[in-house]
């Protein structure tokens, strides 16, 4: 019987994508869940679960006794170092293989945002732990950039982001999770570092102008303030860590330094999804993945959602699209 391949994350954005794919292919696997909650859903999407804690280190080795290949990833908030760290120790105590860790674009020791450097310091853990691994840096996700300003597409027409006219290469989690599930199961991906892009660096307001064509109704961008977005995601309750990286990503977007496009998946042989098909895709309920900074269910976050629409569409109404 093959050894299952133990997911983290098995509920979130690439960790949920990943395990469709590899049920596709008809390999074991396991998620590891820290609630019941989060295992009843595994066993629901018919995948065996184990209890795993990141705050509990026992548990990491419970959970990975017997398993030989692993993909890490966590929640992305002050704790970051301290838990995925912990995962690493137990992976090479329980005699581990292989760990395939999501990492980001631009991690580096002295990299703008606390979530970069704290990517770089877990990479240099890895690395140094003696495990065979293969790190995944990838860009921004269509899924989580298109679902942070749905609301305002669908109510108002309208996209509003502080990202200047500097462009990005969002990247559909489907081809993140394709990556991984090489990495995981073919030889030759061991001691690798991949950087993964989307196909097109594209500015909001050629966002904007693709999702009006997708959709067939006006989306206009409207130039957003970090101002703005700082105090929206304070009022939202998002943690600090993320709240400081979705900003300094946008500076850097305004600032044109997160224009690269690398050819990593195509190196991969995976053809990189466009914005545009990733919409269509998106409408048609096809993507996967989700929100990584989803708000919480608060009277706060119901009121903006509720107000933000109405005060666009005013504003358009009187300065026009």
């Amino acid at each position: 019987m093959t050894t299952p391949i133990l997911l983290t994350g098995a509920t979130g954005n690439t960790g949920r994508v990943i395990a469709e794919q590899l049920a596709t292919r008809g390999l074991a696997l396991v998620g590891m869940a820290r609630s019941d909650h989060r295992r009843r859903q595994l066993e629901a999407a018919g995948i065996e679960s184990v209890h795993g804690d990141f705050d509990d280190p026992p548990t990491l080795l419970r959970a990975l006794a017997g398993i030989e290949k692993a993909y890490l990833v966590c929640t992305p908030d002050g704790e970051l170092v301290r838990r995925e760290t912990a995962f690493i120790d137990a992976a090479r105590r329980a005699g581990v293989r292989h760990v395939v860790k999501l990492s980001a674009f631009k991690a580096s020791l002295d990299g703008p945002t606390q979530n970069l450097r704290s990517h770089a310091e877990i990479e240099r853990v890895l690395l140094a732990s003696g495990l065979d691994s293969t790190i995944l840096r990838p860009h921004a996700f269509m899924q989580t950039f298109t679902l942070f300003s749905w609301n305002l597409i669908q109510r108002a027409g309208a996209v509003s982001l502080p990202g200047g006219n500097g462009g990005i290469p969002l990247v559909d989690v489907r081809n993140v999770a394709a990556a991984a599930v090489l990495a995981l199961t073919e030889p030759g991906h061991e001691g690798q570092a991949y950087d993964i892009t989307g196909p097109e660096a594209l500015t909001m307001a050629q966002q904007a102008a693709i999702l009006q064509r997708v959709l067939g109704r006006p989306v206009t961008y409207l130039p957003g303030s970090e101002r703005g977005l700082l105090l929206m995601m304070r009022m939202l309750g998002v943690p600090a860590v993320a709240t400081e990286h979705v900003v300094g990503v946008f500076r850097m977007q305004r600032e044109h330094r997160m224009e690269e496009v690398v050819p990593t998946l195509r190196s991969l042989g995976i053809t990189p999804t466009s914005y545009e098909q990733f919409l269509r895709d998106f409408i048609a309920g096809h993507t996967g993945g989700g929100h990584s900074f989803q708000p919480p269910n608060t009277a706060m976050a119901r009121l903006i959602d509720r107000v933000a629409p109405v005060a666009v569409r005013a504003y358009l109404r009187v300065r026009g699209r």
